[in-house]
């Protein structure tokens, strides 16, 4: 087999792949066998029919397409790997020249990812973004939603017994449903019709599509919210207080990594303005399909056609940002080696309390150990970027 290439543009290549007579000849054989034992022909029995009755039955090029796909199938990925090439989507194979006496030659148009070259990313200029105050306001909310995740369930007394209040929390079944479902009360939503109502009463509720739903109530209990010390408690701390404190050191935290994360990613976008890069039409193409196609099957509503344009740009930076990314992690040397990838391993099993060989196997299971790794490297080439730049 002889393989060559021709290079169309940054993201294009043209294989022509030339299979020799011989193995032709083998494939056209081994068809022709595998046929004459799946057809039955009258007088003959199954697997001996001759090939001259085939030929003369069906035509004498009856299996060239099928011997052109299987060598195709066999014959490019072999020259791909010759010519250290990816294709980043199915190529397009065409014949050029086909028969049993001669070398079956073809061509395969392929998309793939453009060498990236980058330069001038050190002491990159950007603003600094401020950290807003964590408010009293904002620990009350964690505090809340503490108080409902460790709140329980308990049936209601009295005589509101069955009587919906707003909070509590309510099973309904809907028309036409055998299961019912559970609801917690609000104002402000489609809930709020069921207040005032009893056990075994009907109500309707709309939408905010404006659909009518009628449902009965089956049960109503109410979430019975943890005390401030049994709160503190449920969350590991000494009191009260000191839970409130830890929830200001998280939320201080969590906004200065989101502030650390915002100025490496604007720091990124610089460069990449600065990095003109052909991006693979059709790859981002099917990207854009497939992201319309998920928002369906979610069952969201269809884009406009302004909207399906914004989202095409969302998903250009995005490769354009995983392009350079990769490109300087391979000019810095900023790969993980094994060792210090089973050290991020170990720290991060440490920090979700478990053995490093039981989270390696968790995330082998969910396939999701390349993603892990891919992330670190990711993070690596940011922290790179972000430690030689200048914030204003």
């Amino acid at each position: 087999m002889k393989a060559s290439k021709e290079t169309k543009s940054a993201t294009q290549v043209t294989v022509k792949v030339e299979v020799p007579a011989e193995s032709v000849k083998r494939k056209l054989e081994d068809l022709f066998r595998r046929v004459s034992r799946e057809i039955q022909l009258p007088g003959f029995r199954r697997g001996h029919i001759p090939r001259t009755v085939l030929e003369t039955r069906f035509g004498k090029d009856f299996l060239h397409e099928d011997a052109q796909s299987e060598l195709i199938e066999e014959h490019l990925p072999q020259a791909l790997r010759e010519l250290n090439l990816r294709p980043v989507g199915p190529p397009q194979t065409k014949p050029l020249s086909f028969s049993e006496e001669s070398e079956f030659v073809f061509e395969a148009d392929l998309e793939i990812l453009p060498e990236v070259t980058v330069r001038d990313y050190t002491e990159i200029e950007v603003e600094e973004i401020k950290i807003p105050p964590v408010e009293e306001s904002d620990i009350d909310a964690v505090i809340e939603r503490l108080r409902y995740q460790h709140a329980t369930l308990v049936p209601k007394e009295g005589a509101n017994a069955s009587r919906v209040e707003e909070g509590d929390l309510v099973e309904v079944l809907l028309s036409g449903e055998e299961r019912p479902r559970e609801w917690q009360v609000s104002q402000g939503d489609p809930s709020e019709a069921l207040l005032g109502h009893r056990v075994g009463q009907r109500a309707t509720l709309t939408t905010p599509e404006g659909e009518k739903i009628t449902v009965q109530i089956e049960s109503v209990k109410r979430l019975e919210k943890p005390s401030d010390e049994e709160l503190a408690q449920s969350a590991l701390q000494e009191s009260f207080e000191a839970l409130r404190t830890k929830i200001r050191q998280d939320l201080e935290e969590a906004r200065a990594r989101r502030r650390d994360r915002e100025l490496k990613l604007r720091i990124l976008d610089k460069i990449v303005e600065r990095t003109p890069t052909e991006l693979p039409a059709r790859l981002l193409e099917d990207l854009v399909t497939q992201e319309l196609e998920q928002r369906r099957q979610r069952g969201m509503p269809d884009l406009s056609a302004e909207e399906v344009k914004q989202l095409k740009a969302v998903l250009e930076q995005r490769m354009r940002r995983e392009l350079l990314l990769e490109a300087l992690k391979k000019q810095e040397g900023l790969a993980l080696n094994e060792q210090e990838f089973i050290r991020f391993l170990e720290a991060e099993a440490q920090k979700r309390q478990l053995q490093p060989i039981k989270f390696r196997a968790l995330l082998e299971r969910e396939g999701q150990l390349a993603r892990f790794r891919a992330d670190l490297e990711e993070e690596r080439v940011l922290q790179f970027l972000y430690e030689r730049a200048k914030i204003q």
